[in-house]
């Protein structure tokens, strides 16, 4: 893990400054207009993905004190499973807006936090393993609340992950139950309520070798985008042939680079991706964001649309993705 933490901070100092966040607070929810359809999500059977236009975002802290947003289905009339998206480093949360509307869009409330952690004697939004955990028992306070929208409203057996870049790692650090400082303080134990992953550009490499992932309990999907330079969609490949059970897939986005996830090319602060992209960034954030959610209602929720989605007929109307499964 140390290994990371260096790669990482190398590439933070050449092509990065620290990001200086702004205080944590309860934030009352708002609505957030959503764009029409597009084309290809459209076409879905109606009870594959929920077609109302309005999503909502709300602001909360999680139990150790990460601020988060939540963005979930304005006419919430079930309980729905949770979605932690992973940040990337020095990705603020707020640059995933997008990507987590259009994730909650297929029923979940997507959790994004901004975790600050202390390396080096420096901070950065920088993920680690323990918010598995936070987020976890967060939200099962959250659905005790009965001041907060999302009283009664959350699936506490539910838990799926989704992860960016550094987030991806720990995402997977976190199926294989691994917890190394700095990454991860304290205990950690892979809770029985992660039912599955989705991530985007991210591999995972130490000391010199590809770790093996014992994804046993974890049906892992990676994503990799073909323009991606600070990891590569062959490193990502070799962490995908390194996860040792099925169900698993890669996907390969042609035409995004690392930040085809986030709402704008190369965020402020994050690393610089030198590779610009190649098709729009509503496009690649569309397509990762739909088989991301795809993937985890097959696996995690047994829906069986979403698991003929993943067998075949996904790939008749996306040209723009190469997919590997081991299904």
């Amino acid at each position: 893990m140390i290994a990371k933490s260096i790669w990482h901070l190398g590439l933070a100092v050449v092509a990065c400054s620290w990001v200086v966040l702004l205080g944590l607070g309860y934030v009352p929810f708002v609505p957030v207009s959503i764009p029409s359809l597009s084309p290809s999500l459209a076409a879905m059977p109606i009870d594959f993905v929920l077609q109302d236009s309005a999503m909502t975002r709300y602001a909360t802290t999680t139990v150790a004190g990460d601020s988060i947003d939540l963005y979930y289905p304005s006419n919430v009339d079930r309980s729905l499973p949770v979605a932690l998206l992973l940040q990337g480093f020095n990705v603020d949360k707020a640059y995933y807006a997008r990507y987590a509307e259009q994730v909650g869009r297929y029923g979940f409330i997507v959790v994004v936090p901004n975790h600050r952690t202390s390396v080096r004697g420096r901070e950065a939004l920088f993920a680690q393993v323990g918010q598995v955990t936070d987020v976890l028992a967060s939200m099962q306070r959250e659905n005790q609340n009965a001041r907060s929208p999302l009283f009664g409203k959350i699936d506490p057996t539910t838990l799926v992950l989704l992860g960016h870049s550094h987030g991806g790692m720990m995402g997977l650090d976190a199926i294989r139950g691994a917890c190394d400082v700095p990454f991860c303080i304290g205990d950690y134990a892979l809770p029985e309520e992660l039912k599955a992953a989705a991530f985007y550009g991210t591999f995972l490499w130490e000391d010199g070798e590809y770790l093996t992932i014992d994804n046993a309990r974890v049906p892992t999907m990676l994503i990799a985008g073909s323009r991606d330079s600070l990891i590569t969609p062959e490193e990502t490949w070799t962490t995908y042939q390194h996860l040792k059970f099925s169900p698993k897939i890669y996907v390969r986005v042609e035409g995004a680079n690392h930040y085809g996830i986030t709402d704008l090319d190369n965020p402020p602060k994050a690393p610089r991706e030198p590779n610009p992209p190649t098709i729009p960034q509503e496009m690649s954030i569309e397509t990762i964001a739909r088989w991301s959610a795809v993937f985890l209602r097959a696996y995690a929720l047994n829906d069986r649309t979403a698991i003929d989605y993943l067998d075949g007929v996904g790939l008749v109307s996306d040209e723009i993705v190469t997919v590997i499964a081991d299904l």
